[in-house]
């Protein structure tokens, strides 16, 4: 893993997110009892045919994916760019943000050791494409790495990789809960990948159900057989134990250490702000995972994102 010498090293550039964003408030669930603890007893209740449940609000915090890759970068020292949906007093940070519209809307269900999210995604997300970042600014902003996040919120997410022109800069995509997604859908991504590759290193990162969807749709398996399919730099499957990284060179295993689970929100989102920031500073694409790795860690162990101090 990354030694202290090494991170101290870290000399990151500008670093560019894009485009989703959101309020989530985190709740508990609760029945006439109380509190329901049990996620899946929950779902076989559901299942079962109970309908009626309370959500009691703990906090409310911003989230997306892109939002949280951007703090993540900026907690690196990355200078950052922030073009996603966030409007409201609650995307205030320390960092450059231009609005796109309204956030969507998440409920985040926790139970011990694991979240379960419901999310309403605006009429802003829904008309989000190229054009709108263009508008924004957003093709034009100096970048050393780009993050562009959430193909299920952002519907025209291809589009929105089209609209990226020729550069050196990596652009590092992580699709989001893609689970289900069909082939037209696939394709249409896999076509948009492809082609901005054609221009400029790409680097995919989902998680592993995300990987298997996306390969499935595509009627192929494995990190090395997307890498391939999609033409781009590499496919780096954040996940535990094991993070995976498909390169042109072959495919290695990264340990993702095993700790306890303060939150299961944001870990990849983390994952995927560090990669970036990581590639910003010259770094190879197995050396920005291993960061990616760390800070996706300290992220779930400690629901906090990790500075480099705090990473040690």
């Amino acid at each position: 893993m990354i030694a202290s010498d090494r991170l101290d090293a870290l000399d990151p550039g500008r670093v560019v997110t894009c485009p989703d964003g959101s309020v989530d408030e985190f709740v508990h669930v609760h029945d006439a009892a109380g509190r329901v603890t049990d996620r899946a007893a929950f779902g076989r209740r559901i299942a079962d045919g109970e309908r009626s449940y309370r959500f009691v609000p703990q906090r409310r915090a911003p989230g997306g994916q892109s939002v949280t890759a951007a703090r993540q970068a900026h907690a690196l020292g990355a200078e950052v760019t922030l073009f996603g949906h966030c409007d409201g007093p609650m995307f205030e940070f320390p960092f450059d943000v231009r609005s796109l519209g309204s956030p969507a809307e998440v409920t985040v269900c926790t139970f011990p050791g694991s979240d379960l999210m419901f999310a309403t995604d605006g009429p802003d997300l829904a008309d989000c494409d190229a054009a709108l970042l263009r508008e924004a600014g957003a093709y034009d902003a100096p970048a050393d790495a780009v993050v562009v996040a959430n193909a299920v919120s952002v519907p025209s997410v291809d589009d929105v990789l089209r609209g990226f022109g020729a550069d050196d800069a990596p652009v590092v995509f992580d699709p989001g809960p893609i689970m289900g997604i069909g082939v037209d859908r696939a394709v249409d991504l896999r076509d948009a990948l492809g082609s901005l590759a054609e221009r400029r290193p790409v680097v995919v990162s989902p998680n592993r159900e995300e990987t298997r969807a996306f390969a499935g749709a595509l009627g192929i398996e494995g990190p090395a057989a997307l890498r391939d399919a999609l033409g781009v730099v590499a496919v780096v499957v954040h996940s535990n134990p094991k993070t995976t990284v498909a390169t042109a060179d072959g495919t290695v295993d990264i340990d993702t250490p095993d700790v306890e689970r303060v939150g299961r929100t944001g870990g990849g989102d983390c994952f995927v702000g560090a990669l970036a920031t990581a590639l910003s500073s010259g770094w190879s694409v197995r050396e920005a995972s291993e960061l990616g790795v760390i800070c996706a860690t300290h992220r779930v162990g400690t629901n906090e994102i990790g500075d480099r101090e705090t990473l040690r």
